[in-house]
């Protein structure tokens, strides 16, 4: 079994620190903040996730999701409250 993950505090909230794996609740780990993009965790310390990605992100009304950009792989969405605009391919 791979060794657990020590869990690093920052001045943001918790970060893994090494390989392993790990438990980490949302409200702790650390989070990013702008004005224009929202805030966002990503959950990922230093190595980060080779083969997969996950974040939660807290947006405002008129707030994109993120700067136009493409994906090697599969990419999805899955919003809890309100609503959103997906365009792709310029539609």
């Amino acid at each position: 079994m791979p060794p657990e993950a020590k869990l690093e505090q920052t001045a943001a909230g918790l970060v893994p620190e090494g390989e392993g794996w790990f438990v980490l609740n949302a409200r702790d780990a650390a989070w990013w903040r702008s004005d224009e993009l929202g805030q966002a965790t990503t959950f990922e310390g230093k190595p980060g996730f080779s083969e997969l990605g996950f974040h939660v992100e807290v947006l405002e009304p008129g707030q994109p999701n993120c700067m136009y950009h493409g994906e090697s792989r599969q990419e999805g969405f899955l919003v809890l409250s309100g609503e959103c605009v997906a365009i792709v391919e310029g539609e």
